[in-house]
């Protein structure tokens, strides 16, 4: 990473490093090595999908900056949900990482002082753990509460709800996190009796200009030295465009066309996460623009110096970084002194397709621009809930409410 892609021209560490700044990773977790790595040679990192609120901590991670938002936000978003659909009775499940843990802490004091109550508490091992899972279902069967709030990442969902539908669980209200609310891994036909109706926070969506074209002709042909896009054609077709011996793949032209399975990776009709990577890229565009236009004897650093064009070094783009201001699509793009971007997000119900498959189907929006309660923007009239009800679920019911009074009053009299 610091000396660029050939070790062997030049020597470890000599000079500028010819990288100014990274864009990534995707997990929190990921995203917390990444940083320490990358720290020591204060080289900034803009993640795209790492909302975990332990990274907003400078003097851990002084160089993390992202375009989503902190799961701060989304955390507030969610008590104002429950509490506007007076679901004062839910069950929270989380991943058994950081991204879950700082998650249910941060909605956990959301909660104090208001009528929200905890039924259970229940971690999804990292290591997938069949019987556990097992466990954790027996307690949403057996729970009177029917709102599940979920703060995990797609990965371990995936088996997660692969044994919850065999399991023939339904009448769950669930509550996605963003990690998980848009993954097409659970579009099918077949998740809608047990996922249908689920509500949550996702990443606001764009619009990439002439994205599609330029798939369209992105091909090893075009791009042969490029080992993300030969990785790419493997992926899609199954062959070695680059006729290299060492593969198990059989040889192909690299001029294959797109199939009607691919329709996955043509659809840029709602990108999310790659919106997300868009902006993470205009805004080193940015502010390298600005670092390139400063003015000798106006600039930020010693004796209002400039940062030379032709060494560049990562902290003076780190600086930019934090300063950068700009509009794309209508939305500001920006970072505070922690590294954070305007909270945005928008709510989404999963509903059926003409086709039986899931869609999902944008029902409001929440704006961290605004000021507080006034943030939640909800459609209801658009929503469709959990078992195709067209009225929210039951989780407030008078006995249950009591109950968790008592057990508020029982946990101040025994502190």
């Amino acid at each position: 990473m610091l000396n660029g892609l050939s070790e062997d021209d030049a020597p470890v560490c000599s000079g500028a490093s010819p990288l100014l700044a990274v864009i990534g990773e995707s997990g929190s977790a990921q995203s917390i090595v990444v940083s320490r790595i990358l720290q020591p040679f204060r080289i900034p990192m803009i993640s795209y999908f790492s909302s975990c609120a332990c990274l907003t901590d400078r003097r851990q991670y002084p160089t993390f900056f992202r375009v989503i938002p902190n799961d701060d936000y989304q955390v507030k978003a969610i008590a104002q949900l429950l509490l506007r659909f007076n679901w004062t009775w839910v069950g929270l499940v989380r991943g058994d990482h950081e991204y879950g843990r700082f998650a249910v802490q941060g909605l956990l004091r959301e909660l104090q002082g208001t009528k929200v109550c905890v039924a259970y508490l229940e971690i999804i091992p990292l290591l997938y753990n069949h019987k556990r899972a097992l466990e954790i279902m027996q307690v949403m069967r057996s729970s009177s509460a029917k709102v599940v709030v979920v703060f995990s990442a797609e990965g371990e969902m995936t088996p997660f709800l692969r044994d919850y539908m065999k399991q023939n669980i339904t009448g769950i209200q669930w509550v996605a996190s963003e990690a998980w609310v848009t993954a097409s891994v659970f579009t099918g036909s077949e998740y809608y009796p047990y996922l249908g109706g689920t509500i949550g926070f996702g990443i606001r969506k764009g619009h990439i200009s002439r994205l599609s074209d330029y798939l369209q002709k992105v091909n090893p042909q075009t791009y042969p030295n490029n080992v993300l896009v030969e990785e790419l054609w493997e992926a899609l077709y199954g062959c070695n465009p680059s006729l290299s011996p060492g593969s198990q793949l059989p040889p192909c032209s690299g001029q294959e066309s797109l199939l009607k399975q691919h329709s996955a990776y043509m659809n840029t009709s709602s990108p999310r996460v790659a919106y997300n990577v868009y902006k993470a890229v205009y805004a080193i565009a940015h502010s390298l623009h600005n670092l390139l236009l400063c003015h000798p004897g106006s600039g930020p650093f010693q004796n209002n110096s400039c940062a030379q064009s032709n060494t560049i070094h990562p902290w003076q783009l780190q600086h930019y970084i934090q300063e950068v201001t700009f509009n794309i699509a209508g939305e500001e793009v920006n970072f505070d002194l922690k590294g954070d971007s305007i909270p945005y997000y928008d709510i989404l119900n999963w509903q059926r397709g003409t086709g039986g498959n899931i869609e999902f189907v944008t029902v409001g929006l929440f704006d961290g621009t605004k000021p507080g309660g006034e943030e939640l923007v909800i459609q209801e009239d658009r929503i469709m809930w959990a078992g195709h009800q067209s009225e929210a679920s039951c989780s407030h019911c008078v006995f249950t409410f009591i109950r968790c009074q008592l057990l508020k009053f029982c946990r101040l009299r025994w502190r």
